[in-house]
């Protein structure tokens, strides 16, 4: 009998099984699925506004935002789904609306709250794509 050792795509762990899978649990499968259903929908607002497209893994982000919202500087509840105040979203530095992009370098970690406040507006956050 043949044994895989895998990572799972949603909480990074080693698990084996008997044949190959992406995830380690029901949980992390139901997770991994709800992340790419958001992302097919940000991928098909960006589409629609004819605005450059890349593949964005909100996790990937979360992770390297060290899960603080990009507008507040508070801790990300992990667990919070929307529309839970403090639950994670993806927000685009220059939004959509205004020409931006959909890809890693334009998208950052936010509450769900404070996405909604700072809505399609921006000002000045060009800056933040330098750094």
């Amino acid at each position: 009998m043949r044994v895989y050792i895998s990572e799972c795509v949603t909480c990074s762990s080693l698990f084996t099984c008997r044949y190959t899978r992406r995830t380690c649990s029901p949980t992390c499968t139901e997770t991994a699925r709800l992340m790419a259903k958001r992302e097919a929908k940000h991928r098909r607002r960006a589409i629609k506004r004819n605005a450059f497209v890349a593949n964005v893994s909100p996790q990937k982000v979360f992770e390297r935002d060290g899960w603080k919202c990009h507008l507040c500087g508070k801790a990300i509840n992990r667990k919070a789904v929307v529309p839970h105040p403090k639950a994670p979203t993806i927000d685009h530095v220059i939004p959509l609306a205004s020409g931006g992009t959909h890809e890693p370098l334009n998208c950052r970690a936010a509450h769900f709250l404070c996405n909604s406040i700072k809505g399609d507006r921006g000002g000045g956050e060009q800056l933040l794509l330098v750094a």
